[in-house]
């Protein structure tokens, strides 16, 4: 016969494991939500919609003008009941300018022409903060390839570079490069620079383009 000791602790078991299992999610089921608003958005969704709109009634606490509960949150007025339709295949954001010249192929970036217009002074502003950001640690602050990473460490009462081969932006090598040159060489990479394509945008990589012309001046 089961005493009363036993009989408490399988009670307790039986209990526990009734709620681990209440709180089990799976397929459609999101298990028990004790913040219920924190996983159902009730503002619109771009391409996801609840259209049941009875969905969050036992929930509802905001008294909606058209009666819908707290989970509806389909464009009525909208054939397809979706906020934002989806864009037409190929399509590409307004900013971004496709850039599809090969590594290897320079000399035929070089003939690009900068698509920059306006303000050349609000241009090299902003191609001096870019430049500071991502190229003065390597090519230094006047691009003579004394920056932090290009000089080192002493060693033995010696200074030694880090990476051997950094461009002098100002050499005679580089004097005359276009800004599509640089441009290409910021997006694609070359020798020991990496490519910047992925971090920088198209515009602004036109920008420290601008801007290191400005240094070689």
């Amino acid at each position: 016969m089961m005493n009363l000791k036993t009989l408490r602790n399988t009670a307790l078991v039986l209990v526990t494991a009734v709620v681990l299992a209440g709180c089990k999610a799976g397929g459609d089921n999101p298990g028990l939500e004790y913040a219920p608003n924190m996983y159902h958005s009730v503002a619109y969704e771009p391409y996801s919609q609840i259209t049941d709109e009875d969905a969050g009634r036992w929930l509802t606490s905001i008294d909606y003008d058209d009666g819908h509960a707290e989970f509806f949150n389909s464009n009525t007025l909208n054939p397809h009941r979706m906020n934002m339709r989806l864009p037409a295949p190929r399509t590409v954001s307004r900013n971004y300018m496709p850039y599809h010249i090969p590594k290897d192929s320079l000399e035929m970036a070089a003939k690009i022409p900068s698509p920059l217009t306006g303000d050349e002074k609000a241009i090299l502003a902003d191609g001096k903060v870019l430049y500071e950001i991502y190229c003065d640690h390597c090519h230094g602050a006047k691009g003579e390839a004394d920056g932090k990473v290009a000089t080192g460490v002493v060693v033995d009462g010696v200074e030694r570079g880090l990476y051997a081969g950094v461009a002098n932006l100002k050499g005679d090598a580089y004097k005359d490069i276009t800004e599509g040159h640089i441009f290409h060489v910021i997006t694609m990479g070359k020798g020991l620079m990496m490519p910047h394509g992925s971090q920088i945008s198209p515009e602004d990589r036109w920008k420290i383009a601008r801007y290191v012309k400005s240094l070689q001046k």
